[in-house]
């Protein structure tokens, strides 16, 4: 089945935001059969982490595509394994994060000499 790619969009403004002292979490750790306060935990960690480091929220009038690049010291995770991550992040600095707002996400991950999260939200017009 053929897809349409969406090229009428075009890219206005770049924001990089590197963030750091934020735990590994991989999808299989994180719902491992967690218990939901621990999962509520980690979630109030990354948002006051995420929040001391950048305050701003992209609105959800805007559309987006998304580069997440993780970082790890020790034992980089798969790229796929970093979605909870993405994911806990995606929800704190975005405002709404449906499908027609963040159009596209990349993840990559690797390892590097001290760990930490590079983000690039790319917004479109």
């Amino acid at each position: 089945m053929a897809t349409k790619n969406n090229t009428s969009n075009i890219l206005k403004k770049s924001t990089v935001i590197t963030l750091t002292g934020l735990k590994k979490i991989s999808l299989n750790e994180w719902y491992s059969g967690k218990h939901w306060s621990k999962r509520k935990q980690i979630k109030d960690l990354y948002f006051w982490a995420i929040k001391s480091q950048f305050k701003h929220v992209f609105q959800k009038t805007g559309k987006y595509i998304v580069s997440y690049e993780f970082f790890y010291r020790v034992q980089p995770l798969d790229a796929s394994n970093t979605i909870a991550q993405v994911k806990l992040v995606e929800d704190i600095i975005f405002e709404d994060d449906r499908w027609d707002i963040i159009e596209k996400i990349e993840i990559s991950s690797r390892k590097a000499d001290k760990d930490y999260i590079r983000i690039v939200v790319t917004e479109l017009i």
